[in-house]
């Protein structure tokens, strides 16, 4: 190999290594101060590098959120379609989903934390928030199973049974577990009347 080769392999090996330091850092930061009240020069401090290397890697507020979400969203708890039971009761099958929400929750709550209330200084975050209940309402509808089916107004009060503030306020006084089953007690008691 070419030392020319050489180098510029190891430039990228190195630029990866402080790309994920950056991200790291914000990440830790994130769930202490929220993005708003994290400064790049905090991160930079954090990372071991210039606040000038952390703005190269993330020349905004909103591409260090989507960054940071993406590399926090990579340790958590998996919430898609393969939580649903593969069983054709739709009570069974909201309570998987619930289980996996609040366990995905549990995880990402020192970032909810505040992230929360950021949404309407930070668009992306509005945006990624906006996206992720959406997806999350269309694993709703998949948990109910024919022969019924499932009306809006049951995916709204399951979105909200399934949200941060609910699980805050479920867990509060009691073990996730525990705070999971409540959740998904109350979602299966709505399938009579919100059902079709």
């Amino acid at each position: 190999m070419s030392p020319r080769v050489y180098r510029k392999n190891r430039r990228a090996e190195h630029e990866r290594e402080t790309h994920d330091r950056i991200l790291r850092a914000a990440a830790d930061l994130h769930a202490r101060h929220g993005a708003t009240g994290t400064s790049f020069a905090m991160i930079a401090r954090r990372a071991g590098v210039s606040p000038q290397t952390v703005y190269n890697h993330f020349p905004s507020l909103g591409e260090l959120v989507k960054g940071c979400t993406g590399h926090v969203q990579q340790g958590a708890p998996v919430v898609d379609e393969s939580v649903l039971s593969d069983e054709d009761d739709s009570a069974r099958r909201l309570s998987a989903l619930t289980r996996a929400v609040y366990r995905q929750l549990h995880y990402l709550a020192p970032w909810l934390r505040l992230g929360h209330t950021e949404v309407e200084r930070v668009p992306e975050l509005a945006e990624m928030f906006e996206q992720q209940q959406k997806a999350l309402g269309g694993l709703i509808r998949q948990a109910v199973v024919a022969p019924r089916e499932p009306t809006d107004s049951f995916v709204d009060a399951a979105l909200i049974l399934l949200s941060y503030p609910a699980y805050v306020q479920f867990t509060a006084s009691r073990e996730i577990e525990e705070a999971a089953d409540l959740a998904a007690s109350c979602l299966v008691s709505l399938l009579e009347p919100l059902t079709h």
